[in-house]
Order: C-alpha cells, then sequence, then structure tokens
C-alpha cells in the first residue's frame, strides 16, 4: 500500500497454512502486478503450482522469506523460484538483530533498480538506533520461554507508550511511512553478518527442538502440521491447530509455558473492524478465518532448551 499497491488476498489451503493456488489462479486479472508468497512459519508454500500459474499468465513471483533462511522446496531453498525474496530480523524471527530486514534478488535488471532505490535510503536517527541497541540486549537477556508471559506484557506496554521500536507501521498514517525508506543501522548489519555466519548452528538447534515436538507430542487437544516430504522445513516457529484455543492460550500462560497466539486474526493484528482499511473482505478468505481461529505456535529458538521442551510436552499431555 505504501508503494502505492492494492492488496488482494488469496486463501489458505484447507489443510495446511500457505496459499491456495487455485484461489490464486481464480483471482488474478488484468490489474495484477506481482505474486507475493509467504512461506508461513518455514513451511513451504506449493511452488510448483504457483510458479507455473505465475509464468503462464506472465506475473513475477516475490517469495516472503521472513520466516525461514533454510526451508528447501524439493532440494532448492526458497526464496530462489522468484524474481526476488525478502527476509525479516525482528523478534520474532529466525535470526534476531532488531527492526530490518533483507533482499535477495535474483534478477539482474530488478537488481539495478533496487540498488539505484537503496542508495536514496537513510540511516534511522541515533536516538531510535540507540533504542533498537537497548531493545536487542533486553530482548537477548530475558527472552526464554519461562519469561515469555511477563517479556510479552512488559513489550506491549513499552510499545504502547513508545518507550520500544515497534515492528508495526500504522495502518491510517498519511503519506509515505519513513520506515520504508530507511536502512539498516550499520550496527545491525554488523550483528546479522555475524549471526549469518552462525545460521547454521541456529538451522540444526531448530530442527531439533522441531523434531522433538513432533515426536514426542501426542496429545488429543492440539494437532499437528501436515507436512510434505519433499521438503525440509525450518521453522520460525512450531505450528499446532487447537480443537479450543482460547482456553489453551489460558491454561498455557497459568502454567507458564510459551504458547504464542501466530496468528490471532487473517490480516494480523487488525481486528475486523479495521480490515477495510488493508482492503479486506470479511469472508473472502474462509479457511484462514478458521485457521486463526485453531493455531497455536510453540517455540524453536536457540534460547529453548531441553528442560523447556520437556514442560510443554507434559503440559500438552495432561492439559
Amino acid at each position: 500500500m505504501a508503494a502505492g499497491a492494492r492488496p488482494l488476498y488469496i486463501d489458505l489451503e484447507s489443510t495446511g497454512f500457505n496459499m491456495e493456488a487455485n484461489d490464486l489462479e481464480s483471482k488474478i486479472t488484468s490489474a495484477t502486478r506481482a505474486i507475493i508468497v509467504q512461506h508461513t512459519f518455514g513451511i513451504p508454500a506449493d511452488l510448483d503450482r504457483i510458479v507455473q500459474i505465475a509464468q503462464q499468465k506472465g506475473i513475477p513471483v516475490i517469495e516472503d522469506c521472513c520466516h525461514t533462511l533454510a526451508t528447501r522446496y524439493k532440494g532448492k531453498f526458497v526464496g530462489t523460484f522468484g524474481v526476488g525474496s525478502f527476509y525479516s530480523y525482528e523478534w520474532g524471527k529466525p535470526l534476531v538483530v532488531g527492526i530490518g530486514g533483507s533482499v535477495l534478488v535474483n534478477d539482474i535488471h530488478l537488481m539495478e533498480k533496487m540498488k539505484n532505490q537503496y542508495s536514496s535510503f537513510q540511516f534511522p536517527s541515533k536516538s531510535s538506533s540507540y533504542r533498537l541497541q537497548l531493545q536487542y540486549l533486553a530482548h537477548k537477556i530475558l527472552y526464554r520461554p519461562s519469561l515469555f508471559w511477563p517479556v510479552r506484557r512488559l513489550y506491549h506496554f513499552l510499545g504502547s507508550v513508545g518507550a520500544a521500536e515497534s515492528n508495526y507501521n500504522p495502518i491510517q498514517s498519511d503519506g509515505f511511512v519513513e520506515d520504508f525508506s530507511l536502512k539498516m543501522s550499520e550496527s545491525l548489519q554488523k550483528r546479522l553478518k555475524h549471526k549469518l555466519n552462525d545460521l547454521d548452528r541456529i538451522t540444526s538447534h531448530s530442527q531439533w527442538v522441531a523434531n522433538e515436538y513432533k515426536t514426542r507430542i501426542k496429545s488429543s487437544v492440539v494437532a499437528h502440521p501436515l507436512l510434505s516430504d519433499n521438503c525440509n522445513t525450518v521453522f520460525a516457529r512450531y505450528p499446532l491447530i487447537a480443537h479450543d484455543k482460547d482456553t489453551l492460550l489460558k491454561q498455557a500462560q497459568k502454567a507458564n509455558v510459551e504458547l504464542a497466539d501466530w496468528y490471532s486474526t487473517p490480516i494480523h493484528p487488525l481486528e475486523k473492524k479495521d480490515w477495510h482499511f488493508v482492503h479486506y473482505e470479511n469472508g473472502s478468505c474462509p479457511n484462514a478465518e478458521k485457521r486463526c481461529k485453531q493455531v497455536v505456535t510453540l517455540p524453536v529458538h536457540p534460547a529453548v532448551k531441553q528442560r523447556d521442551i520437556d514442560r510443554a510436552v507434559k503440559f500438552l499431555k495432561e492439559v
């Protein structure tokens, strides 16, 4: 919307978390300029069908890889199937460095355009960079499953009073939001390069945690995600389908188990009364609206230890 485009929303697969290819094909019009494909939670979308449809229509594919840097689809990294892909490194992502992201460009002509645009971007203010550094240190010290619920409340409070840097831009702001013309600060770029060098270890840990959940959680209150055998999924968080989401989240908070509400609405974090601001029509994506009432997620980040996994498994077994 900041770029002057209008989003058109595609529903989810009935059994998954990603774009449904048939719904995509039915909604493409002569006005369609790009297809943005999210790999939700790190689970790859149906790239064979989506890329095929895009090529038939002559429309570029952009991959949203904010939830994974290392998932492979049929042996090939997600993020390499379209003209480009984008990544995020804020607080809930696989690599946490602070607010900001990066782009992988697979098209040489697009690369030149993006280099020119990026050269006009500015660094954040010193005060903003300082708050981000403090926020990162606080996140590094405090963010672990045993402190999830109190830290979550604290972050929301600090964000509401402007003491924390938010990763969300107001939908009704007039004109071009400044965030969209900012570079990552130099200190965050250095931190990102350092963490990318450690990506194999972080990926291995994430896969170990996810496998523990997959093999050990046997519960009547949740169901595991359905994953394709031809993909190697590296999760941002491990999703579960809850039979009574609201009650389960309350019980998890009482038991001090990190169980997050990703996502509560199809246009996170907007409530239904605000959907029209981003051109989403209630009922237009019924699978997505249904799934938001069911999905909860468990952490796989490097702070997750064996005791945290054991606590989550025990909770879901006994709840």
